[in-house]
């Protein structure tokens, strides 16, 4: 009988030893009591509850990474797809005006290089050389004409769809992969010879484009005296075109 009494009391004093334990404790992530987690006299029923949950959240956790990774993913592509498609866009207007210019850049050309023989023959050499300094200078300004860059392995990807202008001498030393399209390592003054935009020797202007070569196969030829080599997928590919 005594201890029955007694028995109210042992409880007031278990949940405020509980009550004082949980206070100095640091929670864990689920909140559980680790006395509960950990106890070699947990059930053995309540410890496959425990685990069961545990492995819900490993696989619902794994699942949304997998699901976020798939629409980064899918991001990308469509991300690049649409930069594709805004290079592409972005060349072939570049190109149209290019040549819409074209009749204007021969012409002045043409007409201020003929200023430029006058005064050379006049002895009025310092007047030719601000003529001539002017002429590279209307290039590179008016319609963003660069020097030979050599090849084009320093363009990306990323740079699919676009054409740059390049003042290019022909020359048949040198190595080229490919017919038509060259490989991005291939000289761009040697593939101008090959595809037919310059003669070795000759000073012009090239518009070069890159193009995708990641699926393309880069057949080897003869033409103009260059022998050009097979060589297979190469990221980075371009095309030459005389202005």
């Amino acid at each position: 009988m005594n201890l029955l009494l007694g028995f109210p009391q042992l409880l007031v004093q278990l949940a405020e030893r509980h009550r004082l334990t949980t206070q100095t404790r640091t929670p864990t992530t689920m909140q559980l009591d680790d006395d509960l987690l950990f106890s070699d006299e947990m059930p053995a029923d309540a410890r496959g509850l425990l685990e069961e949950a545990e492995s819900t959240v490993t696989e619902v956790r794994r699942k949304s990474e997998q699901a976020i990774a798939g629409i980064r993913d899918i991001a990308e592509r469509e991300i690049a797809v649409i930069r594709l498609r805004m290079n592409t866009e972005e060349a072939t207007v570049q190109r149209d005006a290019s040549r819409e210019l074209s009749p204007l850049l021969r012409d002045l050309f043409t007409r201020l290089k003929s200023l430029q023989t006058n005064y050379t023959q006049t002895g009025m050499l310092d007047e030719a050389l601000a003529i001539r300094a002017r002429l590279r200078t209307l290039r590179a300004d008016l319609f963003g004409v660069k020097s030979d860059p050599g090849s084009m392995s320093d363009f990306s990807s990323s740079d699919v769809g676009k054409s740059f202008l390049f003042e290019v001498v022909g020359t048949n030393e040198g190595n080229v992969w490919g017919t038509d399209a060259y490989t991005g390592d291939s000289r761009v003054a040697v593939a101008a010879v090959h595809s037919g935009s310059l003669r070795v020797g000759e000073r012009g202007l090239v518009r070069v484009t890159i193009v995708d070569g990641s699926e393309r196969l880069f057949d080897g030829s003869e033409r103009h005296g260059i022998r050009s080599m097979d060589y297979g997928n190469y990221s980075v590919a371009f095309q030459t075109e005389r202005v």
